[in-house]
This record gives structure tokens, sequence and C-alpha cells, in this order.
């Protein structure tokens, strides 16, 4: 059944006495849900904003929550929806009715195809008591795009701060996708990683979450954000997770905030990836999260699952063995063959750029003798190894991978590897096989704000020549503007996260143009919208 926008807001002038009315039997309190909370009578139900992600040439997932009353909970609920060419609903252009399940949470996910590339289009749903808000999206261009614009965002910690960057995102008109590269909320119970009773922002659970209802809840609290759902509306996302998604440090076969007294890890992992999929607008593949974005010809973005889909055990911070041993992976066999395939067939398809969206710091940190961090890249230097090694044997030039997780933020050449007799110049790049461009963190703890991370990268410099610019201390997020002849990458600063802002300062930007495989500082420009 398709619904035109005229009966949409014919209808929602019924809707106030709707809301009031009770359809069928139910006793309040009988019912419970094993997901985030109902709602009461004359409430409008569409209390998570809307949002739409994924998006390809000819489609784009379009996501809400419609929330049950209290006193219907275990009830489908349905739901209206449309798309359509402009924000009035003049032009809508498919529609139809489809049922909130308690099985998902209530969550609608959509994915409507046959839209023309390159093109905004405007969306929405509505049920018998209440209109969602309207949210915009875009699909990707077809062939011959000349320009695209990116916002790089990470590591967004409700209880710690307010999301000011996503509040400055919501206020462009200049993007094509907003990118999430993981940590998108956290695992801890209040006071635990950020005390949000001194902000009024108090996580739902306030313990930490390990079943699946916990999951749902969390992440009912961050959807419940103004600035978030502001952001969501206004653009298309593509995501993957991180760790904090299910729980400190995770890795495919355990996590290290994971012990026997919460239960069996797989299935906590499996209730954080349901509710991940139930909540966020991906479209649900056999390959997971690791999957293409083609922007025409100018640009393919490679997303990877650096956590949960292929990663081992990590080693310890000095053990410099382990991080070496051939046997040990990030990615795993099948998405390292995956990864190193993408990237040859954009290459083949003479694509400009291979830009690699994925969680953690790819560039080397350490000197072979020193700490390091297990966790990223330097703690599986042998898979690392591959994916250079590819580059190299392959003539792949104009990679550029963008990096979240470290709350910081840094500007990378990568350099061929420690163990390869390949030479780096850190005044002329030459040498460097790639780029990286690693975000600010959108609220969670700047990592200057810890006295051990700044003696830990305290001359990193000196051990690493090829990073570019570093910044422990702000928050904020990266626009990565891309053409035929260069792809640049500006860092945006934010207002403190401990009051709630919509202002910014332009940070240091840097560039690489097609062919050099390595960054040169230049004025700021795509900063500004």
């Amino acid at each position: 059944m398709a619904i035109d926008r005229r009966s949409f807001l014919r209808a929602s002038a019924a809707q106030a006495a709707l809301a009031g009315v009770a359809v069928g039997t139910g006793v309040a309190g009988c019912a419970r849900h094993p997901g985030a909370p109902p709602v009461e009578s004359g409430t409008n139900p569409f209390q998570h904003g809307v949002a739409s992600g994924d998006p390809q040439a000819d489609r784009v997932i379009l996501w809400t929550r419609v929330s049950p009353l209290v006193d219907r909970i275990g009830e489908p609920i349905e739901t209206h929806w449309w798309i359509s060419r402009d924000a009035l609903g003049l032009e809508v252009l498919k529609g139809g009715v489809v049922e909130a399940r308690p099985e998902r949470d209530y969550t609608l996910k959509l994915d409507p195809d046959g839209l023309e590339p390159g093109t905004d289009y405007y969306y929405g749903f509505m049920t018998h008591s209440g209109l969602s808000p309207i949210g915009r999206t875009r699909t990707l261009p077809a062939r011959g795009a000349d320009h695209i614009r990116m916002g790089i965002v990470s590591c967004s910690n409700y209880p710690q701060g307010f999301f000011n960057a996503y509040a400055c995102i919501a206020l462009r008109d200049d993007l094509d996708v907003v990118l999430h590269l993981g940590d998108y909320l956290y695992e801890y119970g209040e006071g635990e990683y950020g005390k949000g009773a001194e902000l009024a922002r108090i996580p739902d659970p306030d313990h930490e979450i390990v079943r699946l209802e916990d999951y749902r809840r969390r992440h009912a609290t961050y959807k419940a954000d103004s600035d978030l759902q502001a952001a969501h509306a206004r653009y298309p996302w593509i995501t993957v997770w991180d760790d904090h998604e299910s729980t400190n440090n995770s890795w495919k076969g355990g996590a290290e905030n994971h012990n026997e007294g919460e239960g069996d890890w797989q299935e906590r992992k499996l209730a954080a990836i349901r509710a991940y999929y139930e909540w966020m607008p991906v479209r649900e593949l056999p390959t997971q999260l690791f999957r293409i974005f083609r922007f025409g010809d100018l640009v393919d973005l490679i997303m990877l699952d650096t956590r949960l889909q292929g990663r081992d055990a990590r080693a310890a911070g000095d053990d410099h063995a382990a991080a070496r041993d051939p046997s040990r992976s990030m990615l795993g066999a099948e998405q390292t063959g995956w990864f190193l395939d993408a990237l040859s067939e954009s290459k083949a398809a003479q694509t400009t750029w291979r830009v690699v969206g994925q969680q953690v710091v790819f560039s080397p940190m350490t000197d072979g003798i020193g700490s390091f961090n297990p966790d990223a890249w330097d703690g599986y230097r042998a898979n690392r190894r591959q994916v250079l090694d590819h580059l190299s044997d392959n003539a792949i030039d104009d990679v550029v991978f963008l990096t979240g997780d470290v709350h910081s933020s840094w500007a990378f050449d990568v350099p061929p590897p420690l163990s390869s007799q390949d030479s780096y110049d850190p005044l002329t790049g030459r040498g460097a096989r790639a780029v990286e461009f690693v975000s600010p963190a959108v609220s969670s703890p700047a990592l200057g704000s810890s006295p051990r991370a700044v003696e830990f990268f305290a001359g990193v410099q000196e051990i690493a020549p090829h990073l570019k610019f570093v910044n422990l201390e702000e928050h904020g997020f990266v626009i990565l503007d891309l053409d035929r002849e260069r792809a640049r990458g500006e860092f945006v600063f934010t207002d403190s996260v401990r009051t709630r802002s919509n202002r910014y300062r332009c940070g240091p930007a840097f560039e690489t143009l097609s062919g050099s495989n390595h960054l040169s500082q230049v004025d700021p420009g795509a900063c500004l919208p």
C-alpha cells in the first residue's frame, strides 16, 4: 500500500485525536519488552529520530525506531514511510506500509531502489500516533563525478560530554556523506568512563552493558541525543564498529573488558552485533561490515572491520616478536584477501582514489625496540606488511587511510615496513606508500588528558619521522575533500565538550597530490562550508 505525501500530511491533522484513542486491548504494566523503553499514550513515538546510510548510486538505507506505547508492548506497529525528491513531499517516489516489530526492538530499515545517482532525497515515517522528523539523504554519484567531500568522526562518549562535532556537521550543507569509524557508543556504566550525572547525561542502563536488552537501551540513549539526531537527519552515514560497541579491546575470541562472570563471550558479542544492526542504518550483507562504496570513478571507499571479523588476541605492548608473528592477523585471511582484491580491482577500474575507512592507527609508531600500542596495526605487523607489499608490488597509488580510536588528531605519510629494505625520505615524502588521517574524538576523553598517554607518545616524532601533525588535546572531526588532482584532509576543532556548542575553528590542512603518496601542509579551505 503506497501513501502519498498529501495523505501523510492529512493524517497528521487527526494525529492528536488518534493518539488518545485505545485500539484493541492491553493492560499497562503487565508486559515487558527486552529493549528500549516504551512511551506513554499521547507521546510521539519517533523518539530516536531518523537516519539514512550505506548509500549506493541507486538506493540508500532509511532507518527509524517506533517506540511502542506502554500498554501495547509486544504488538507490531503499522508504520507508513515515504521518500521524495523535495522536502515538501510534492514528488513522492516510493512509499508503503511496514510493521515495526518487537523482534527488532521496533526499529525499521527500508532499502528503496530505483533512485537517481548523485541526487538529494527526503524521507519520513508516520504511525497513527505521530510523524517522524523529515530526513535528507543523498545517493552516490555515477561515473564522471569530479568532487567528493566527507565528514569523518569517531569516539563519541555520551556521559563524557556533548556531541558538539555532530552539531557542527548538522549545520553544514557541503558534505556528501559522514563516516563514523567506530566507538559510536561506549559500554561502561555511569561513572566508569565519564560522569554523566555532572551533565545530566547518565547512560541507560547505568551499569555496564552485557545482554541484548542492555545494548538496545544504550543505543537508544545515544540516538535520543538531539545533535546526533540532527547530523543523522542531515546526511547519509557510513559506519563501522570498533571495540566499545561490544566492549573494550575486543577481538574475535574475547575482550579485555569481559570476564566469566559476565557470561559467554560469543553470546555477548552476538548480542552487541544484533543490536548494532537493529539500531544503525547499515545494509546487512554476507561480508558484514567490510564493504565497498563507489563514488563514480573518483573514489572507492573500502570499509574494513579491524575488530570482530578476524582479529587475533593482542600481544603485550613490549612483545615485538609476537607483533611480527605472521600467524597473527588484524583482519583474518578472508578479509585480508578481500581487501587486497578490492585495492587491485579499484586500480584496474582506473578509479582515482582508494579511501580506506578503518578503526585503528595503520602507520607505524614504533622503532621495533621500545613499547608500542599493541591494539593498533603496530601489534599486527605481518598483516600490515601484506597490505603495504601489495601496494608496492602492484604499483597501487593514491591510497588514503582514515582512522579513529585514539581520541586525538594525526596526519602521516605511510612509509615502507620496518623490516623492508626500502627507504623513506621525510623531507620529500619519497618512498611513502600511502597517507593517513586520524580523526579526533567527538567527545571521548582527549588523549592529552592522560599523563600516561602523554608520556607514552613523548618523542614519537623522533621514531616516526613520517608523522606530519599531531594534536592530543582537542575534540572535533576531519573534512576529507577529494577531486581528480588531490585529496585534502582538514582538521576541525570544536569547543569544550563540557558545554553544548556548535562553534568550531579550522585546524591545519594537508593534501596529497595524485600519484605522490605523501602529504604536504596547505592553507585551510575545506573546513569552511
